[in-house]
């Protein structure tokens, strides 16, 4: 059964997003769910965050392109350090709710993130998540040594 604003028929897009990032896998999982740190690095216009656990629900919006853009997100799995999944729906996803998946793996004294976003629309929005999740990633990778 489609979810909901899909039709059998759209497309789905999956994108990947490979980041090293020079922390252990517990302070990468942490600035992922621990809401504190998670909005120094995210840093969103407006946020209502959770300590990440599962069914916990969250919001934020962004400020892009001279607009404010909601994202509601809800936990799917919580399994520290290595995994972080949560659904996400925006307008950018024309109502579908997608999902995010934060993988950490340990590597060498620092920590290989891969995050993927599956069942994105194959349009010009749902690509554009491609860049977005890349600028996040980098912000991240470059704020992790102040989060401590």
């Amino acid at each position: 059964m489609p979810t909901a604003g899909t039709s059998p028929t759209t497309p789905l897009l999956r994108i990947t997003v490979p980041r090293r990032i020079e922390a252990s896998p517990e302070e990468v999982f942490d600035a992922w769910a621990e809401p504190d740190l998670f909005r120094r690095w995210f840093e969103p216009h407006r946020a209502i965050l959770r300590k990440a656990a599962v069914d916990d629900l969250w919001y934020w919006e962004a400020d892009h392109a001279g607009r404010l853009w909601a994202h509601y997100c809800r936990y799917l799995r919580v399994e520290r350090p290595r995994l972080l999944e949560f659904a996400w729906m925006s307008e950018a996803t024309r109502g579908l709710e997608s999902r995010v998946t934060v993988e950490v793996t340990p590597s060498r004294g620092a920590t290989d993130l891969v995050l993927t976003h599956n069942g994105l629309p194959d349009d010009e929005m749902g690509r554009g998540h491609e860049e977005g999740w890349t600028h996040f990633t980098g912000i991240l990778a470059e704020k992790i040594k102040g989060l401590r």
